[in-house]
């Protein structure tokens, strides 16, 4: 938006379409389900960035049942994404996904053409990837190379006290380094959080 942008954001209630009218968007109110209706939103975008989830408290994070509106989200939900965006002609989709569909690598370096495990939790991952190849192979424009598919988060916004020992970070030579790891460095820092 400081670049001249004009941002058009869905909001689920109110109080949320007035934070981001207050942040400079203008914002939506429309079904993350309706594609017809999305397309209506998407007509004259230049690119959509789908971010929307719902998971759920970490306290259920085993139960499959509290996954239900996730995986609704992330089938029927880009589903629907990636049908507007194609029927409205936008030119871009990026798609948020999850750094843990990773098959465990060990010490060797993983980049977006490492493979991935299948499990039932990820499925709807699997899904939303699924569609935005769609997309892509729909003529769309996937993204940028290095974010061709999705756009994989491998930070996990927590709080600093939260992991008192984080997991050691394998660092490749090539790429910037993670930063601290150690949550003290991170809090004499300001950060909120540390890299994963």
């Amino acid at each position: 938006m400081s670049d001249g942008h004009q941002v058009s954001a869905l909001a689920r209630n109110a109080a949320k379409a007035e934070r981001l009218r207050q942040q400079g968007a203008v914002p939506v109110e429309v079904s993350l389900f309706d594609a017809e209706a999305l397309a209506e939103v998407f007509s004259g975008h230049g690119a959509v960035i789908n971010l929307a989830t719902a998971i759920p408290p970490m306290r259920k994070f085993m139960s499959a049942r509290a996954w239900a509106a996730s995986q609704r989200v992330r089938t029927e939900g880009s589903t629907a994404v990636v049908d507007a965006a194609l029927a409205a002609g936008v030119a871009r989709l990026v798609q948020e996904s999850v750094v843990m569909l990773y098959a465990d690598g060990g010490d060797t370096w993983l980049d977006e053409d490492a493979p991935v495990d299948r499990y039932p939790m990820a499925e709807g991952n699997h899904a939303d990837e699924a569609n935005t190849r769609r997309f892509t192979n729909g003529g769309g424009d996937g993204g940028d190379p290095a974010l061709r598919l999705v756009l994989r988060a491998r930070r996990c916004p927590q709080r600093a006290d939260a992991h008192p020992s984080p997991p050691p970070h394998h660092h490749d030579p090539r790429r910037p380094s993670p930063g601290p790891t150690d949550t003290s460095q991170a809090k004499a820092q300001g950060r909120t959080g540390h890299q994963g």
